[in-house]
């Protein structure tokens, strides 16, 4: 009986090792192949220079991407010229305020610009066809029948008084040169008859496609013939007009990715989504004695009167610099910019050190009611920044003004 026990132990044993090593090799195994197909995914952006932070020059110009001004973009067709906006960029460049509106990043500190589409306008008795698209070659062509995350972040420009639809992706296998009067298929684009007509806000546009395979460019734009063009007039505003010179919809664009998923079914490409939503700074909402405020978005302080030429505040702009005062403390936790902002009489030199001096007071006075120095900013523009016609003396007034932004 003894020696039934002492060899049946060694049997058991070896039954456990061997069953122990199966298990193991079996686990071996199945984490081989996991990292084979994680290897066999590309997760990354294939898009360089996605949100446009990179650059060769700042923007001091309009067209600044069809000089070349940020690597890997390129203007599509080669006469047109699409935009660069900087939080560095020269006057009227800038980030969040700029030629064409005022904007925060989607991330970072900077964006693209496109017209994509012109209003009625007439040259020498001919409508302007005219459009722009932005282009840029992938970091590697798209495999043969894997799918792929397409998405992007546009915002209608707050200076447009028009608004399109239809704003999407082209892919191809070499870098073709759009034409203006021809439509293309893109592979994603925004839904049919859907414009996005309320400047200010972030809408995501995104889809999932599967690739033919060594696709390499990628364009962004509006791909229909001109004639057939889908654009809305959204407000009969002229007062932008000597910074467009002509009606237009303009739109800023940021945050571009192209991400491979894994082989797919044809079969069973996910419907496009489209999310809208507002960049963060525009998510507070308070309705006050200015109005309902926003983050982002300025509000001129009224019957602020300063010295002559100076930055010296007069007491009748102590009943408005009060109630910000009020704001202020009712809502501690926000933070504001102080905005200056001059009429052209003068030099550029002048009326922006007194836009600045001015704002500085501005921020004074508050420091003395108690506004604590961390929750405020002030910021002179001159006067690249006006909001009527410095040809008359209304105009003038209108665009001698103090600002305030919530950050």
């Amino acid at each position: 009986m003894k020696k039934e026990i002492i060899f049946a132990k060694p049997l058991f044993l070896l039954k456990m090792y061997l069953y122990q090593t199966k298990l193991y090799i079996l686990a071996i195994l199945f984490i081989s192949l996991v990292q084979a197909k994680a290897q066999d995914i590309d997760t990354t952006n294939l898009v360089p220079n996605p949100s446009f932070e990179d650059y060769h020059s700042l923007p001091k110009e309009m067209g600044s991407i069809y000089f070349q001004s940020i690597p890997h973009w390129t203007a599509n067709p080669k006469p047109c010229t699409p935009d660069y906006f900087h939080a560095k960029g020269g006057k009227g460049f800038g980030v969040p305020q700029n030629k064409c509106g005022f904007m925060y990043a989607k991330s970072g500190q900077a964006y693209a610009g496109l017209l994509v589409r012109a209003g009625k306008n007439k040259i020498d008795k001919r409508d302007i066809y005219y459009r722009e698209h932005l282009m840029v070659k992938l970091k590697r062509p798209l495999r043969e029948k894997y799918r792929y995350v397409v998405q992007m972040y546009i915002a209608l420009a707050s200076y447009s008084n028009y608004a399109s639809a239809q704003l999407g992706f082209y892919f191809q296998r070499f870098p073709e040169q759009i034409e203006w009067d021809k439509k293309y298929l893109p592979r994603v684009t925004t839904p049919k008859d859907k414009f996005y007509d309320q400047p200010n806000q972030w809408v995501l546009v995104r889809d999932t496609i599967v690739a033919l395979g060594g696709e390499e460019y990628l364009m962004i734009g509006d791909f229909n013939d001109y004639k057939t063009r889908q654009i809305k007039k959204i407000t009969p505003s002229t007062k932008h007009f000597y910074q467009f010179n002509y009606q237009r919809a303009y739109y800023y664009i940021d945050d571009v990715s192209v991400v491979e998923l894994d082989k797919f079914d044809i079969n069973t490409i996910p419907r496009i989504t489209i999310t809208e939503r507002r960049h963060p700074p525009n998510k507070l909402e308070m309705k006050t004695n200015f109005g309902k405020l926003e983050k982002g978005k300025p509000i001129v302080l009224n019957n602020i009167f300063f010295e002559f030429a100076k930055a010296r505040l007069l007491p009748e702009s102590f009943s408005e610099l009060d109630k910000l005062v009020t704001l202020l403390k009712k809502y501690p936790q926000i933070k504001i910019r102080i905005m200056g902002h001059t009429d052209n009489v003068g030099t550029q030199e002048r009326n922006q050190r007194l836009s600045e001096q001015r704002a500085r007071s501005v921020v004074n006075y508050l420091r003395k009611n108690g506004i604590k120095v961390k929750r405020l900013e002030f910021k002179g523009y001159g006067e690249v920044h006006p909001i009527d016609s410095n040809q008359t003396k209304v105009g003038r007034q209108k665009n001698r003004r103090v600002e305030f932004v919530i950050l």
